[in-house]
């Protein structure tokens, strides 16, 4: 059996807290600034709009109550689709696992969809060419 070990002085334990609360402040002072993230969009302020389509993970991440995990999930369906683009309207967004109507609508005013090519244009057909010449 092990001896006991002889009580903490009074000192000893004062060193010990000290040591703790600067080791806390180290720790604390050496963690990302929480500012560095940038915040989500505002709902009354949107002038930025961003596509799913081709929205990096940081980017999405800007949208309201997109985290990473949902960002991944975006990114993840949008890799795995088999006719890009993956969104052509924000309704589409509602195959992604975790993303519902609720969400749907908020994410609506803040997507853009400039990735996707209106059918005409894709086949070779512009407006100008389509109904006669142009001088």
């Amino acid at each position: 059996m092990l001896p006991r070990a002889a009580p903490a002085s009074r000192l000893q334990r004062r060193t010990t807290a000290g040591a703790l609360v600067v080791l806390g402040v180290i720790l604390a002072a050496s963690l990302p600034d929480p500012a560095a993230r940038p915040s989500p969009l505002p709902s009354a302020d949107v002038r930025l709009r961003i596509d799913p389509n081709v929205a990096s993970r940081d980017e999405l991440m800007l949208l309201p109550r997109i985290g990473p995990v949902l960002a991944d999930a975006i990114i993840d369906y949008r890799n795995r689709c088999a006719h890009p683009p993956a969104f052509r309207r924000p309704e589409d967004l509602d195959h992604v696992y975790r993303i519902g109507p609720r969400t749907v609508e908020r994410l609506r005013p803040h997507l853009s969809f400039a990735s996707v090519v209106p059918t005409e244009v894709a086949v070779g057909h512009s407006a100008a060419g389509a109904g006669g010449t142009s001088r």
